[in-house]
């Protein structure tokens, strides 16, 4: 049985998903915004959590005024946040803040795999 963790799909199908570039897909990696799972001949392959958190990456991304770099150094604040605080803190924001985007993030797998690169 498959798992949600699973390794399955390529570059190529994730960016057709996201309408986005394999390039951009790689820039995400580098930037240490998305960490997929590499084969042994090191090509990278993604899970379909890696893909909702790259859903909700680019829901932020896409938002006016956030930068990777602001995604970056908000992902470094939550990190160093209580979960209870950042819990009370999201139940205060709208329902379409960043807020509410960087709370699904959380719930998400990527968000401990993750947590290496900001703290």
């Amino acid at each position: 049985m498959l798992d949600e963790n699973s390794p399955i799909l390529t570059v190529s199908k994730v960016a057709k998903m996201l309408n986005i570039s394999a390039d951009r897909l790689r820039t995400y990696d580098e930037e240490n915004l998305v960490e997929p799972t590499r084969t042994g001949n090191n090509a990278r392959m993604y899970s379909c959590n890696d893909v909702n958190w790259l859903e909700a990456l680019r829901k932020l991304i896409n938002k006016p005024n956030i930068s990777i770099l602001g995604i970056k150094e908000i992902l470094r604040i939550i990190y160093f946040m209580d979960d209870d605080q950042f819990e009370i803190f999201t139940q205060k924001q709208p329902k379409d803040s960043i807020w509410q985007t960087f709370a699904q993030m959380k719930k998400n797998p990527n968000f401990e795999k993750l947590r290496k690169y900001y703290t």
